[in-house]
C-alpha cells in the first residue's frame, strides 16, 4: 500500500504541486472575503432565560445597551458657559447614527412652579431658579470636580449598533472616555485584525526556531511546518472566507491552531525520514518505510485531535461551536497536506545533513521509567489539591488586559463617577407610580446603595422634585401629586425608564464577578423584580459550563478511545495509552485551581484540547512499539520529536501572549503545563505499562 502511494508521488510530483498551487491561489482570493464579528453575542447561550428578559425589555424601551461616555472640560458646568458647552456635546453625540436619546450630566427642562423651563438659553432669574434645581438634586448629577479639572458624563442610549469611532470623532477635541459593551466591541475589530496580522506569522517563527534544532538544518524544519501553513491558508480561505464564516475572539484562533498543532505530523514526518536518509536509505525506500513506521499513527492522531475539538459540539454556545468544527476541519486539512505535500517535496531530497549526536533524552526517559509510579505520584501529589480551588468566573471586562484602552477607560470612568458598567433591574406594576409600588423600587436601591452599589431610576427624579416643589420628603404619598410630577419629568426619562406597566433602573458595578453579579441579582430578586444585563447572560452561559464540560470531556474520551480501538483491534493498548492523558486532565484543571485561572466558557474546554492532542504523544510511543517491539529502540526514535512538537506546540501557542485578550495568556500558560505532563507521562509511564504485556 505505501509502496503503490510513494510510486504514485513519484510519477505525479509536478501535478500534485500544480493543483496545490492552484488552491493556494484561490484560497488567497478567500482572505478578501473574512468578515469580523465582534459582538459579545457570541458568547451568549443559544437558548437563555436571561436572554429572554434582556431582548424583551430592549423592545419595550427600543433601545439596546447604553453607553457611558465622560468627557472632561476645563470650565464648571454649572456655570453659563459650562452649560452651553454641555448642549453642545449632547447636538454632537445626538447626531450621530444609531443613537436614539443623550441623556445629558444636567436636566435639559426644569420645574419652576409647574412649569418647565428649557435649560439653554434661561434668564438671569431662570438661571438663579436652575441653580437651586440642581443644588437639591446634587447626587444625581453626573458632574464631578476632581483635580485636573471639571469631568461631566452623558449616558447614550442607541436604537441600533453605533459606530464607536463615530463618538471618538465626535469627541476628538475632547478628552473623553467610553465604557458600556457597544464601545467592548467596537474596540475588537483592531485586536482581531492585529492578532490575524501578526500572530500567526510570529507563531511560525517561533515553532521554525524549535523545529530547527530538532531537525538540525533550517531548510527542514521549514518543510514540516508548510502542510500546516498550508491547511491554516485553505481553512481561512475556503472554509471561512469563501464560505461565509466569521471572524471573532473565538474563532481567530482555528489558523492558529491549525499551525501549531496541524505542524505535529509534519515534525515526525520530516523527523523519521531523515532517520532513515541517515541509516542510508535511497529518498523512495525513505518516504516509504516513514509512511509505514508512522504513516497509521500520523492518520489516527489527525483523527483524534480532531476529536478534541469537535467534543465542543456539545455545548450551548454556538461560537464555541463553529471553532471547533473549524478547527477540526483546520487539522484534518494539515493531516491531508502533510500526506500529499510533504512526500512531493521530500521526493528531491537525496543528500542530507544530520548532526551525529547520542540521543541523550532516551537514556534519560529510560531511567525515569524504571520510577515510573514514582513520577506519576508527584504529578497527583503537585496538581490534585489545586482540582479543589477551581472557581467558575467569566468578567467580560477582565477579557481585556490592563494596558488596553477598553481597560483604562473603564478604570477612569469609574474612579471619577462610580458608574462605568451597567445593568438593569426590571419591574412591571399595573400602576408604576403608585406610592407603594415605587417605595419598593427605592427600598431595593437603598439596599444596592448600602453594599457600595450605585443605582439610579426615574423615581429618584420624582423624590427631588417633590422636595423641590411641594417640600415634601421622599416620593409623593398621594398619586395624584405623583402623575402631576411625571407630566414635568424631562421628555429624557420619560419615555426610557417607564414605558406602559414597565420600568428599569440602572444599577453602576464596580466590577463584573461573579460574586457582584450575584449579590446584586440576590438584591434584586428579593425585591420582587429582575435583573438583567449582557454580564448576567453570559453569567447564566457560565453556569452552565461544569456539567457540559463533562458531558464534552467524556464525549471527547470516547471518541478517542473507541478510535484507537479501531485502528488499534485492541482494548488493551488504548487503555494504555488513556493513562497519560487522564494525567494530563489532572494537570490541567489542577494548574488552573492553584494559579486561579477562572473555568470559563473558553478555558474550560482546554480538556478537549489536552484530550486530542495530548493523546498523540501516547499514540506514537504505542505505534512505533507495535512496529519495532523493542521499548528501548521505541523510546530512543520517539522521545525527540515527541518533546520537540511538545515544547515547540507551546512556544508556538506562545505567541498569543501578545494578545490584548486576557484568557489566550491564559491558554498559553495551561498549554505549557499540560504539554509537558503529556509528553513526560507518554515517555515514562506509558513505556512502563507497556513492557507489562511482555
Amino acid at each position: 500500500m505505501f509502496e503503490k502511494y510513494t510510486s504514485f508521488v513519484f510519477k505525479n510530483r509536478k501535478k500534485i504541486l500544480v493543483v496545490v498551487l492552484v488552491l493556494n491561489i484561490l484560497a488567497l482570493f478567500g482572505l478578501f472575503k473574512l468578515h469580523f464579528t465582534t459582538e459579545f453575542s457570541i458568547l451568549m447561550p443559544q437558548k437563555s432565560h436571561q436572554k429572554e428578559i434582556y431582548e424583551r425589555m430592549n423592545g419595550i424601551f427600543k433601545s439596546g445597551e447604553q453607553l457611558v461616555v465622560m468627557v472632561k472640560i476645563n470650565i464648571d458646568p454649572l456655570s453659563r458657559e459650562g452649560i452651553d458647552e454641555i448642549f453642545q456635546i449632547k447636538e454632537r453625540l445626538s447626531s450621530i447614527k444609531g443613537v436614539k436619546t443623550v441623556i445629558p450630566p444636567v436636566p435639559e427642562k426644569f420645574p419652576v412652579g409647574f412649569r418647565l423651563v428649557e435649560t439653554k438659553n434661561m434668564s438671569e432669574k431662570q438661571y438663579r431658579d436652575f441653580l437651586s434645581y440642581v443644588q437639591n438634586m446634587e447626587d444625581l448629577l453626573n458632574v464631578r470636580k476632581v483635580e485636573d479639572g471639571y469631568y461631566i458624563l452623558f449616558m447614550i442610549l442607541p436604537k441600533e449598533s453605533i459606530q464607536t469611532e463615530e463618538i471618538e470623532k465626535a469627541l476628538s477635541n475632547y478628552e473623553h472616555y467610553l465604557s458600556g459593551t457597544q464601545f467592548l466591541e467596537g474596540q475588537i475589530f483592531r485586536y482581531l485584525l492585529f492578532m490575524l496580522l501578526s500572530l500567526p506569522p510570529l507563531a511560525v517563527v517561533l515553532l521554525l526556531s524549535v523545529f530547527r534544532i530538532q531537525l538540525g538544518r533550517f531548510k527542514y524544519a521549514i518543510l514540516s511546518l508548510i502542510p500546516a501553513g498550508f491547511a491554516a491558508l485553505w481553512t481561512l480561505g475556503y472554509v471561512m472566507g469563501w464560505m461565509g464564516q466569521n471572524l471573532s475572539i473565538i474563532t481567530v484562533l482555528v489558523p492558529i491552531f491549525t499551525i501549531v498543532m496541524g505542524s505535529a505530523d509534519g515534525l515526525h514526518f520530516v523527523s523519521h525520514f531523515l532517520e532513515r536518509k541517515k541509516e542510508g536509505e535511497s529518498t523512495f525506500n525513505a518516504i516509504k518505510d516513514t509512511l509505514e513506521s508512522v504513516g497509521r499513527a500520523m492518520i489516527l492522531t489527525t483523527l483524534t485531535t480532531m476529536a478534541g475539538f469537535l467534543s465542543f459540539l456539545t455545548l450551548n454556545s454556538q461560537s464555541m461551536k463553529q471553532m471547533g468544527l473549524l478547527a477540526a476541519v483546520g487539522i484534518g486539512l494539515a493531516g491531508v497536506s502533510t500526506w500529499i505535500v510533504l512526500p512531493v517535496m521530500l521526493s528531491k531530497v537525496e543528500n542530507v545533513e544530520i548532526r551525529g549526536r547520542e540521543n541523550g533524552l532516551a537514556q534519560l526517559f529510560q531511567r525515569l521509567s524504571k520510577r515510573a509510579w514514582i513520577v506519576t505520584l508527584v504529578v497527583l501529589l503537585v496538581f490534585l489539591p489545586g482540582t479543589f480551588f477551581l472557581k467558575a468566573d467569566l468578567n467580560i471586562l477582565k477579557l481585556y488586559k490592563s494596558y488596553t484602552k477598553v481597560r483604562k477607560n473603564v478604570e477612569k470612568i469609574e474612579k471619577v463617577f462610580r458608574r462605568a458598567l451597567p445593568v438593569y433591574a426590571v419591574f412591571e406594576s399595573k400602576d408604576p407610580l403608585s406610592p407603594a409600588f415605587v417605595q419598593k423600587v427605592l427600598s431595593m436601591e437603598e439596599k444596592l446603595k448600602s453594599k457600595g452599589y450605585d443605582a439610579f431610576s426615574v423615581y429618584d427624579i420624582l423624590v427631588k422634585m417633590n422636595e423641590h416643589l411641594f417640600k415634601e420628603e421622599g416620593y409623593p404619598k398621594i398619586l395624584a401629586r405623583a402623575l402631576i410630577l411625571r407630566r414635568l419629568l424631562p421628555e429624557e426619562y420619560a419615555d426610557n425608564f417607564i414605558f406602559g406597566n414597565t420600568g428599569r433602573a440602572l444599577i453602576f458595578l464596580d466590577n463584573l464577578d461573579r460574586d457582584t453579579l450575584e449579590e446584586v441579582e440576590r438584591i434584586v430578586k428579593e425585591s420582587g423584580f429582575q435583573v438583567t444585563g449582557l454580564p448576567y447572560i453570559i453569567k447564566e452561559m457560565n453556569d452552565s459550563i461544569v456539567p457540559q464540560q463533562v458531558l464534552s470531556v467524556v464525549l471527547a474520551v470516547s471518541m478517542v478511545f473507541l478510535l484507537l480501538v479501531l485502528f488499534q483491534k485492541s482494548f488493551v493498548y488504548p487503555a494504555k495509552a488513556i493513562v497519560p492523558v487522564s494525567l494530563s486532565l489532572v494537570s490541567l484543571f489542577g494548574f488552573m485551581g492553584l494559579s486561579r485561572i477562572p473555568l470559563n466558557l473558553i478555558t474550560a474546554n482546554m480538556a478537549g484540547i489536552v484530550i486530542g492532542v495530548g493523546i498523540d504523544y501516547a499514540i506514537h510511543v504505542t505505534e512505533l512499539f507495535r512496529y519495532y517491539k523493542d521499548i528501548e529502540k521505541t523510546v530512543r526514535i520517539a522521545s525527540t520529536p515527541i518533546l520537540a512538537n511538545a515544547f515547540g506546540l507551546s512556544i508556538g501557542l506562545s505567541a498569543l501572549i501578545l494578545s490584548p485578550f486576557t484568557f489566550h495568556a491564559y491558554l498559553v500558560a495551561i498549554m505549557w503545563v499540560t504539554m509537558t505532563v503529556s509528553s513526560l507521562m507518554s515517555l515514562v509511564i506509558l513505556p512502563k505499562l507497556l513492557e507489562v504485556k511482555r
